[in-house]
């Protein structure tokens, strides 16, 4: 079961992404992104998590950094992720995005529509999804 679930992690892995790496490769015919990226967990076990997530017009998300990166796709709207150093990357409906790892990072919507997300992470079971931005 570990290796079918390791299987299925790598391959979404490798198949949905875009972001902090090196520019991703033009998608095949059943690819949204591929992008290959530097690293990955390992552990003697890992935690698959899939999560939705809703950000409504006008709303800005606290700053924070990822320990593992986490995947995202875009179904609806359009989703800003601001960095700490001023860049802003635009993911739209129908497009995945690999969040960078221990970069400083915020979501917003600068729409007037809600974004709706699905959100993918592979990580061990004790380490959390994020971590919020130390204060300066």
């Amino acid at each position: 079961m570990k290796s079918i679930v390791l299987v299925c992690a790598f391959a979404c892995v490798a198949s949905a992404a875009q972001a902090q790496q090196p520019s991703p490769q033009t998608p095949g015919p059943n690819f949204i992104l591929k992008q290959i990226v530097p690293t990955l967990p390992t552990n003697e076990q890992l935690e698959v998590r899939v999560r939705t997530a809703t950000i409504q017009p006008g709303a800005v998300g606290q700053w924070h950094t990822h320990p593992t990166p986490p995947i995202v796709y875009v179904v609806e709207g359009t989703l800003s992720v601001d960095r700490k150093d001023g860049e802003t990357v635009h993911t739209e409906a129908g497009q995945a995005v690999i969040e960078p790892v221990n970069t400083i990072i915020r979501g917003t919507n600068k729409g007037e529509t809600p974004v709706k997300l699905v959100i993918f992470q592979v990580s061990p079971p004790e380490v959390p999804e994020s971590h919020p931005a130390p204060s300066q």
